[in-house]
């Protein structure tokens, strides 16, 4: 019955892969930022740059009030060979103490690619507007469709059924959401935080894995200094194991076979 279940990609199931980076600090001008990082050579090859503004909506007496307020940030983008968005590198302030650098990628090759990006952009940010480090964390979305419309989808086939994280409830339900949350330290003493959430839904007959593994910093560094000692690149390469360590604990053989899990 494998034969149905096809993943969201030729070669995997990954729709969109997200790394993050926590900084300890709003920048009071991001525009200023803004125009420093988009003539930065490292950046050539995002043809399009752009600040991000905060939207307030007000709605009174029947009349709609769209504000834009302060810039919060930039995005830059670029497109694969069919102009669809490849990755987008972005700079947002998240609240009054913290801002977050992130890469998201929705055209997922492979670890190796994905990471060599991640690398050379924050590299190259950082040749201009070196930053403090609190915290990073790394998000993947798997996706599958159930190709077959007049049968249910066999979740005994598709999840582990002697997996620690799943339960008999959720593996019996008709559609089903489990999440779960968990914190404590890595083998080095560093603070994670791990939250996935495994969904399938008979309805729109999608199966969905969302995990995401965050590592917090006891002293904030800085990325210079965490980039000289390897630290900083190999918590992303552990971010990266766990998200498979959890798929080859809740897919089957066979599911993980599909996607060609190592």
């Amino acid at each position: 019955m494998i034969e149905f279940l096809k993943p969201i990609s030729e070669n995997h199931a990954i729709s969109k892969a997200v790394a993050s980076v926590f900084i300890p600090q709003a920048f009071l001008k991001p525009q200023d930022i803004f125009e420093k990082t988009k003539i930065n050579k490292g950046f050539e090859n995002y043809p399009k740059k752009g600040l991000m503004k905060a939207t307030t909506i007000n709605i009174n007496n029947n009349s709609l009030g769209i504000t834009n307020e302060q810039i919060k940030g930039f995005v830059f983008e670029n497109y694969d060979d069919i102009g669809s968005i490849n990755n987008i590198f972005k700079l947002e302030n998240n609240k009054e103490n913290q801002s977050i650098i992130s890469l998201e990628n929705r055209k997922y090759i492979n670890w190796e690619s994905f990471k060599n990006t991640l690398d050379s952009d924050l590299d190259a940010f950082s040749t201009t507007n070196d930053f403090y480090v609190e915290a990073i964390s790394l998000n993947y979305r798997d996706e599958f469709i159930w190709t077959n419309r007049n049968e249910k989808i066999p979740v005994d086939v598709i999840f582990n059924i002697d997996s620690e994280l799943l339960n008999k409830k959720f593996l019996a339900s008709k559609n089903g959401t489990l999440v779960l949350i968990s914190q404590g330290n890595d083998l080095n003493g560093i603070p994670y935080e791990e939250k996935t959430e495994i969904s399938f839904n008979n309805d729109i007959k999608r199966i969905i894995v969302d995990h995401q593994y965050a590592s917090l910093f006891g002293d904030i560094k800085l990325f210079s200094d965490l980039k000289l000692n390897n630290k900083f690149s190999s918590l992303f390469d552990l971010a990266h194991q766990e998200n498979k360590k959890i798929l080859r604990d809740i897919l089957t053989k066979d599911c993980q076979d599909l996607i060609k899990l190592k």
